[in-house]
Order: structure tokens, then C-alpha cells, then sequence
């Protein structure tokens, strides 16, 4: 994967996530979502400084819906890494039998519903939120006590955080099929009612799974004490040691998976032990102790009637396949991405083919093999030009891809306008990829800064636009003026260019004339900024397109270098590694760390600058002492941190 198709599959995988996340409408399957979200973890893991901080790894969920009072959830609700097969969960399970040869494990179904967070006082029900981008959810309260499943008060007089996941029945969700895809769209449609009375007309469930700070010393003992206060925990739990144990559990909930009158899609595996839990620690989005054993994905057989070809941002072209609509586990299937001609060649495929589809594929979703030739099926070429612009297409060093050439293509111009307004980017209010779409097709618009030359009487012409939406659009781009040099470098999609490294050339050559002076070596001597991508970043800034980019949008004012932050974060070049319970949540102290510049290691090493001991420190105590590794208490740590004096 080259850096330009893991930037155009981070813009697409946020699509889907916001229709799943938000809209409660996704266009792919969690399978799909998944194979796709392993593409963008791999190329990460590869090329860290490459990350862009718009990646679904990068965050939960999506943002909360702005119908609902936000809820800020004082531990953040999580996600859980996934693995797809035997192999995969044995590395899970190894890794944590090397951190503790004692270790048990709990295994039970993975309910497909949508995760919320429960608070109670005094042993009553006060408030519900959904996860929403595990920091901030929705204040779904009201429909939360309209689930009869949920006890509003408890057997206990206790105060209490339990997280649970709120599903629908196949027997309830039979009166609804007509209106949602499956059961999950149902149950997250129902929760996000505005009207409570609709929420309570939808037969909602719910089982919980977590006690936050559980006072007891397991999993399952937490599990029974919250079932004799009055909930429903999450069914058929089972304790396992070895990993033939651990996988034949999974492969239990697999065989009975279509006995429950619910949907699962998977097994979570956890690591039944608190303390051990504590030791194993977080990484920035899921936990080290927890899995999720995806179940495979579900097919069907269709019908391959034409091939389209997609322009992006960055000019690759992009084969997809449009298919004769399939029901496929819930969810209708139209389109299927084929990566490229190659891919088209060693499948065989021919317009008319019948084809074998699986969710658990590529985008919308993947065309496995063909079952059934279509005799008299017309063979695909990939076009010599490019289909928007007609101009010429290449391909570039050793890619497969093709790419369109030219700059001014009004695919990968509309392409770069949505990400220059993205939110992580110079963040345009309101401004939408239809509208852009109109400012482009209109000819208002032929590069990023003619956006900050647009007018009430250009915009008042266009479809759907009344007054008061043209100025609120002339307000907005007003509004997005000044900001800071490394948000604007990232938003003009230079290649190769995410947002942290977008920050560390801010950081370093602090105006757009630092940067357009700096040489290779210059860009090479960066922290881990290899000698490729020193160089396209170089040839890319000395064609006019970019630097003319960059140069008239510093003219305008769109770039402020006065909130850059310059000079080295306190603890830059310092790496950290907390064993033990801490009073604060680990993840809020390990995200301040980072925020201050510092590292975050998973073990033990003599890289390692300082372990952060809490209460009831694990093995990593005795290695770092035997290291020598300088040790900090938890409150040596948060003068580090904390202390401004």
C-alpha cells in the first residue's frame, strides 16, 4: 500500500464510520470494516510517522449526534482489538501467557448491539450514554429506561459505573425488518429515538458485561455479583486455561451461534484476573488483556453487471464492481472495490459472471471467485485516459496502481477540497462534499485557495441555496482563517504527508519559507523521516501547483504560525512504562504523557527512561530494578506532568 492509497482508505473507512457509528446506516459489514481496519493497521504499524490523526485507529467511534446532550464518561469506553483466526488468537494468547504462566481466561459471545455506559447512585438508575467517540457519548437516558430488561433500581444500595451492550431479539426485530438492515441497526435506530415512547415501542434488551473498578478480584465473581443485584450479564460465560480450552470455547459459541434468538459476531476473550488485567495495561485504543474472535463472514452469489472506474484525491484509479443488489446477512450489496486490473485478470472476471461475494472482504464488500462464467461476458481494460478529466494516466515508480496525472482534474481537486475542510484539517463548518462538489462543477472553484475568494452572489446561484445558507457559508469560511501552519500543510494533502509529520515540519521550519528552502538532507535529518519520503516531499514542493498552494494561502491569512508550538515538549525523547494501579484512569495519564511529548513502551527494556510504579506493581518492577531503570511513583509522575512551576 503507498502512502496516497492509505490516505484515500482512511477517508473512505471514516465514511463508513460515520454512517455506522452515527447514522446507524452502515454501508458495509462489520467484517468488511474489520478487514479493512487490519489494511490501515499494518501500514501504521510500518510507517508510524506517517499516521494521520483522521484514522478510525486513531479514535472509538465517530462524534456524537448533536440531537442529544453529550456525556463525557470519566473512564473511557473502548473498543476491542480483533483477531480472525486459530493463528491469530494463539499469538494473543501466548503473549499473555508469557507476561503470567498462571493466567485464566474468560470466553463468552460477542453480542452485536451498541455499547453504552450505565451510572447508578444509591442503587439507582441515574444515567445512560452511548460510547460515541469513547470520551464523549449521547445522553440516551430516557430511552435507556424504557428497556425492561434494565434494572432501574438495584437489590444492592450501591453506587456504581457497569458498561453493557443493548440489542434487539430476531422475535422483535421481525416487525421491523421492512424499515432496518438487521438487528444491530434496529437496536442503535431505537436508542437514538428523540421520542421515548418509540424507543419503548421496540422491545429493546440489554445484558452487561463490566463493572468499572470492579471491588472484586475477577471477571467472573464480578459477573455473579452483578446478576444478584438485579442485571442481565452477558450469557454463557466460561473459564478456560490452556489454549486448546480457550479455542474450543470459541468454537462452541460458534456451532450454537444460530440458536440464540439474538445476533453474535464473535467471542470476546478476556484475561479473568484484575490485577493481571491492571499489569497488562491499555494501548492508546484497546485493551492488552482483551480480544474479539470475529466469526468468519457470511456470502452469497450475485451477478457482476458492469465495472466503474473511481478517481481519488491523489489520481489513482480505482475498478469497482457493480453488482446485481444482494441481501447478504442483513445488509444489500451493490458494489464491490477491485483494487486494480490485476486483481481483474487473476479472478477472471467478465461482465455478466457470476460471482461469489463475501462482507468480510475488501470495501463494499470483496468478489471471492466467479462460480459461473459468463460465456459471451466482455473482457475489462482499464481506460488510457482518465474518465473525468480525459487527461493522461501513468504509473508511478512500481506501483500497480494507475494514476491520472493531471493536478487539475476535477476528481482529485473535489478529492483534496474534502479533506483541506475536514475537521482534523482547517476544519470549514458546514461545508459538505455535495456543495463542494457544486463549487467545482460550477467553476468557482479550481484550487484550495479560491475557497476564501468565493461570494454571497456566487454562492446564492447555486442548488439549495438560500440567503441565509450562503452567508452562513461565507461566515463559516471567514471563520477558518488563521489557522495553524501544521493543520494547513496536512489539509493540502502534500504526498506522504499526515498529521504528525505535518507537525514536525511545522515544528521545525515554522513558516511556509522554511519549508519551501529546506533540502532532502534537511527533511531526512527529521526524526524518522526516511530518505523516500524526504525526497517526494522535496519534488513535490518545488512543482508550482504546491508551492503556489502554499504560498497564496499564507497570503491570505489562512496560515497563523503564532500557535505553533515551538522548541522541544517537556518530555520529548523520554519513554514510559506504568506497571501497576494508578488512582487516575491509566488511559487519561498515558494520553497526558504523550501530549507532553513523551513515549509509551509496553515493555521492559534499557531504552526505557522511567517506570511508573503504582499500587500493587507486577513482574516489570523486578526487570527494571535489576536494569537499573530509573522508577517513578505516581506522584513523582504527575509533578512531571502537572507541576507548571
Amino acid at each position: 500500500m503507498t502512502h496516497s492509497d492509505y490516505l484515500e482508505l482512511v477517508e473512505r473507512m471514516n465514511i463508513y464510520a460515520h454512517q455506522y457509528y452515527v447514522e446507524d446506516s452502515p454501508h458495509i459489514s462489520d467484517a468488511e470494516y474489520d478487514h479493512l481496519y487490519r489494511q490501515l493497521l499494518t501500514y501504521e504499524e510500518e510507517n508510524p510517522l506517517l499516521i494521520s490523526a483522521s484514522s478510525p485507529t486513531q479514535r472509538v467511534g465517530d462524534k456524537p449526534l448533536e440531537a442529544f446532550e453529550t456525556f463525557q464518561h470519566q473512564v473511557p469506553l473502548i473498543s476491542l482489538g480483533n483477531v480472525f483466526n486459530e493463528a491469530e488468537l494463539k499469538a494473543f494468547y501466548d503473549r499473555i501467557h508469557k507476561e503470567s504462566t498462571q493466567a485464566t481466561f474468560t470466553i463468552e459471545p460477542k453480542m452485536d448491539g451498541l455499547a453504552v455506559a450505565l451510572h447508578y447512585e444509591n442503587g439507582k438508575f441515574k444515567v445512560g450514554a452511548t460510547r460515541g467517540d469513547g470520551t464523549t457519548g449521547e445522553n440516551v437516558t430516557s430511552n435507556l429506561k424504557t428497556i425492561k430488561t434494565l434494572p432501574l433500581t438495584l437489590k444492592t444500595n450501591v453506587s456504581l459505573e457497569v458498561r453493557g451492550e443493548v440489542f434487539m431479539k430476531h422475535s422483535a426485530f421481525k416487525a421491523l425488518e421492512d424499515t432496518f438492515a438487521n438487528p444491530r441497526n434496529a437496536a442503535a435506530g431505537s436508542l437514538r429515538q428523540l421520542d421515548p415512547a418509540i424507543a419503548a415501542s421496540r422491545q429493546l434488551d440489554i445484558v452487561v458485561y463490566q463493572w468499572v473498578n470492579s471491588p472484586y478480584a475477577t471477571h467472573l465473581e464480578t459477573l455473579k455479583a452483578l446478576q444478584l443485584m438485579g442485571f442481565n450479564v452477558v450469557p454463557d460465560p466460561v473459564q478456560a486455561t490452556t489454549f486448546e480450552e480457550v479455542y474450543q470455547a470459541c468454537m462452541n459459541l460458534l456451532e450454537k451461534r444460530d440458536r440464540y434468538d439474538w445476533d453474535i459476531d464473535g467471542a470476546v476473550i478476556k484475561v479473568n484476573d484484575f490485577a493481571l488485567q491492571q499489569e497488562l495495561g491499555f494501548t492508546s485504543k484497546v485493551p492488552r488483556w482483551a480480544i474479539a474472535y470475529k466469526f468468519p463472514a457470511e456470502q452469497a452469489v450475485t451477478t457482476l453487471d458492469d465495472i466503474v472506474v473511481q478517481v481519488g484525491r491523489t489520481g489513482v484509479l480505482t475498478p469497482v464492481a457493480v453488482l446485481k443488489p444482494v441481501k447478504v446477512g442483513g445488509v444489500v450489496v451493490q458494489r464491490a472495490t477491485l483494487h486494480n486490473a490485476q486483481e481483474i485478470e487473476r479472478k477472471g472476471l467478465h461482465l455478466g459472471d457470476e460471482v461469489l461475494i463475501q462482507r468480510a472482504g475488501d470495501v463494499i464488500p470483496e468478489i471471492v471467485r466467479v462460480v459461473k462464467a459468463n460465456a459471451n461476458g466482455n473482457v475489462f481494460n482499464m481506460p488510457t485516459q482518465c474518465p473525468v478529466c480525459l487527461g493522461p494516466v501513468q504509473r508511478q515508480d512500481e506501483e500497480v496502481a494507475l494514476r491520472c496525472v493531471n493536478f487539475l482534474c476535477k476528481a482529485q481537486l473535489k478529492g483534496r477540497l474534502v479533506h483541506f475542510v475536514s475537521r482534523e484539517a482547517v476544519d470549514i463548518e458546514g461545508i459538505g462534499e455535495s456543495l463542494l462538489e457544486q463549487w467545482v462543477d460550477k467553476g468557482f472553484v479550481k484550487n484550495l485557495p479560491d475557497i476564501f475568494k468565493l461570494t454571497y452572489e456566487q454562492l446564492i446561484t447555486l442548488d439549495r441555496m438560500g440567503p441565509i445558507l450562503a452567508q452562513n457559508c461565507i461566515t463559516a469560511i471567514q471563520h477558518a482563517k488563521a489557522r495553524p501552519f501544521a493543520r494547513v500543510l496536512f489539509g493540502v494533502g502534500l504526498p506522504g504527508i499526515g498529521i504528525v509529520t505535518a507537525k514536525l515540519l511545522a515544528s521545525q521550519f515554522h513558516t511556509v519559507e522554511g519549508l519551501l528552502n529546506a533540502s532532502i538532507a534537511d527533511f531526512e535529518a527529521q526524526r524518522d523521516l526516511g530518505l523516500k519520503t524526504a525526497t517526494s516531499l522535496k519534488e513535490a514542493l518545488e512543482q508550482p501547483e504546491w508551492m503556489d498552494t502554499l504560498l497564496e494561502l499564507e497570503q491570505l491569512g489562512i496560515i497563523s504560525y503564532n500557535n505553533e508550538p515551538i522548541g522541544e515538549q517537556p518530555l520529548n525523547g523520554q519513554t514510559f512504562l506504568i506497571t501497576g494501579t494508578l488512582s487516575k484512569p491509566r488511559l487519561t495519564v498515558e494520553r497526558d504523557i504523550e501530549q507532553k511529548g513523551g513515549k509509551l513502551v509496553s515493555t521492559v527494556s534499557k531504552q526505557l527512561t522511567y517506570l511508573v510504579v503504582g499500587d500493587k506493581p507486577g513482574s516489570k518492577l523486578q526487570k527494571a530494578t535489576q536494569l537499573g531503570t530509573q522508577l517513578l511513583t505516581e506522584e513523582e509522575l504527575y509533578k512531571k506532568l502537572y507541576d507548571t512551576h
